[in-house]
């Protein structure tokens, strides 16, 4: 069993002094925490040593090829959820051309209604593919707070004609 200390556990080697890599599971775990799914205080109480031995160990031992695996599997995570949105997509507009063909909205409802779903999914699937942002646009110009701050620096500049000119045109944009 201590000739096995020294071989490269499960895979990829580890320091013999490194208690995460000798731990029987080490793998496993190494997974489990780049998921996300285990913190590294959990991982520390598992393996049963302190937290800055995890991350020595997880920052020194673990191979790229597993940190690359993992970005891999969010990425085709991320491309599923897509997927799955583009095939809502595709489904509302099949049941769309359904309604307008039926002409009676007591059997598939207003085409209106998948109108705004199917706007409802371009505008996500915009979002997600970085195409649209998502966060509110905030303008200042006109807040009252802003119009206060403003008038006090450009009135305490006043001694300082250069720098209140050099100020203002800053706030101007120029």
């Amino acid at each position: 069993m201590a000739e096995n200390r020294h071989e490269p556990p499960q895979g990829y080697k580890c320091d013999s002094r490194c208690k995460c890599g000798q731990y029987p599971n080490h793998l496993e775990l190494d997974k489990y925490y780049l998921k996300k799914e285990i913190s590294l205080q959990q991982y520390a109480d598992k393996v049963g040593c302190d937290k800055r031995s995890v991350e020595r160990h997880i920052k020194g031992h673990l191979p790229e090829a597993l940190l690359k695996a993992t970005e891999i599997e969010d990425v085709a995570n991320a491309d599923s959820l897509l997927d799955q949105l583009k095939d809502a997509r595709e489904k509302a507009l099949s049941l769309l051309d359904k309604a307008e063909a039926a002409g009676n909205t007591k059997v598939y409802g207003p085409p209106s209604a998948y109108l705004k779903e199917i706007r409802e999914q371009i505008k996500l699937l915009a979002e997600l593919e970085g195409r649209l942002a998502s966060q509110p646009q905030i303008n200042i110009i006109n807040n009252p707070q802003w119009i206060e701050l403003r008038t006090l620096i450009v009135t305490a500049l006043d001694p300082f004609p250069q720098a209140k000119e050099a100020v203002v045109n800053a706030i101007r944009g120029r």
